[in-house]
């Protein structure tokens, strides 16, 4: 059942404030998007570990989930002219994402449906789209062009003879792919995401830069270590000191099986401290690891470390981005905003996290995946061209903190996670044949991805 009176779960036991607790001192107030709370107990208090790291199990995930959900592909912005093509490659679909007009994107099969050839080997911009082994050639929008030899092909009725297409959905500058042609609309399957984002307009910004690299675990796995602030106290101690993670408010909504989100404050305590701290001794913390110098700014008399963390991001805006910033509550400036769409998407909705993640299994392989860390920036307020999108690859030792991307105390944090996740990959692999256990509160996201990836499965599991 879902809570509308309450500000956090009757059960919790922490000297710690909650999430709404905190954000009503803020000086300038949260919207409404972030006074709202919604508690479902969700009943998947453990699973198996072989979801983790089964072959059979994977395949399982290929053949009946991933082919039936909408997947995000890209930005509209990665493919901006008439004839950019974009490939996308994901487990159980490799397509290929075409700009047919100025106002329409579509999607085909990368494959010559004469001989299966994969008719684009990179991102490009086309005239056509032809096949490399024999000549066949369609228009952009998929209709044949030219049959070769056609007098040889009495099966083939050339007007009917068209490229065969994925769904497509667009939301917010985001271009969705589905492989089952007859999933519901995306704008169903976002169920309450676009009402969320309503003021917060994904149009406004470009993708920027993606840092990729291959993840030591299971998708699974790095995506819910991402959905939960549980872990930041151990695997993350180092910022204890004002990384709220007890005070983090977990929602999920009743009958929203794709959508949830976590918001985790800025500026507070962790209770996994044995001493409470002042606000000059927390906001000294930060600032020194933030800037790595004992020099640090020092919290001003009267201020509080959120008032004071929101004032330093807001002055480091430019003159244009500050008034367009201008009526932004102090938890959209500072706090981590985060939702998840199901199956494999972070997002975020604050000006301090510009975000999003993606995680894409390696094909056949339960043990890694591909971890896209999308950044994004404003789009020009002059109209100027938007840069292509920077791709930087980090190999299995390289390190977030030495990438050039992130200031060192976050790349460090990722770093911390890449170990974390492959130490967690090796002990789902070699633990006891005991289930694997979520939390009913913290992990709750957790329990919804699993019940809604055995949804999927269910008709497979029990055939």
């Amino acid at each position: 059942m879902a809570s509308t009176l309450r500000d956090r779960p009757d059960y919790r036991v922490s000297p710690r404030p909650m999430y709404q607790q905190i954000v009503k001192n803020d000086q300038n107030p949260a919207p409404a998007v972030l006074t709202e709370y919604s508690e479902v107990d969700i009943p998947v208090p453990s699973v198996e570990r072989e979801r983790y790291t089964s072959k059979a199990f994977f395949d399982l995930e290929v053949d009946h989930m991933w082919s039936r959900v909408w997947q995000l592909a890209c930005r509209e912005e990665q493919i901006p002219e008439v004839g950019d093509t974009l490939l996308y490659e994901a487990p159980g679909l490799k397509v290929m994402i075409v700009r047919v007009e100025e106002d329409e994107i579509k999607a085909y099969y990368n494959s010559c449906p004469h001989r299966g050839m994969k008719l684009c080997a990179s991102d490009t911009s086309l005239v056509q789209i032809r096949c490399p082994f024999h000549g066949f050639s369609w228009e952009l929008d998929g209709t044949m062009k030219n049959l070769p030899a056609g007098w040889d092909f009495p099966q083939i009725e050339k007007g009917k003879f068209n490229l065969p297409e994925v769904k497509v959905g667009l939301w917010d500058g985001f271009v969705f792919v589905n492989k089952d042609p007859d999933a519901a609309p995306l704008e169903d399957y976002l169920a309450n995401l676009p009402d969320h984002f309503a003021g917060w307009s994904r149009r406004d910004v470009y993708l920027a830069t993606i840092v990729r690299k291959v993840m030591p675990a299971n998708w699974k796995a790095c995506i819910e270590g991402f959905v939960e602030a549980f872990h930041v106290s151990e695997l993350h101690s180092q910022v204890r000191p004002f990384s709220g993670d007890s005070s983090t408010q977990y929602d999920v909504w009743p009958g929203n099986e794709n959508i949830s989100r976590f918001v985790e404050p800025t500026g507070v305590q962790s209770d996994s401290m044995p001493d409470i701290w002042d606000e000059g001794r927390i906001f000294d913390s930060m600032m020194r690891m933030m800037t790595g110098s004992a020099e640090a700014p020092k919290l001003a008399e009267g201020m509080t470390v959120r008032e004071a963390m929101s004032d330093l991001i807001r002055n480091s805006l430019s003159p244009a981005d500050a008034e367009h910033f201008a009526g932004l509550s102090d938890a959209e400036v500072i706090d981590a905003v985060q939702y998840s769409i199901f199956p494999n998407i972070v997002l975020f909705r604050s000006l301090g996290y510009p975000y999003l993640y993606r995680y894409i299994p390696l094909p056949g392989n339960p043990d890694k995946t591909t971890f896209d860390f999308m950044i994004f920036k404003p789009r020009p307020k002059d109209g100027s061209p938007i840069p292509e999108v920077e791709v930087i690859e980090l190999g299995p030792d390289d390190l977030y903190s030495e990438c050039g991307v992130f200031p060192p105390w976050l790349g460090n944090v990722y770093d911390q996670d890449t170990e974390g996740f492959a130490q967690l990959q090796e002990g789902l692999h070699s633990g006891s044949p005991a289930p694997v256990l979520f939390s009913k509160y913290q992990e709750v996201r957790i329990r919804l991805h699993h019940q809604t990836l055995m949804r999927y499965l269910s008709a497979a599991t029990t055939a």
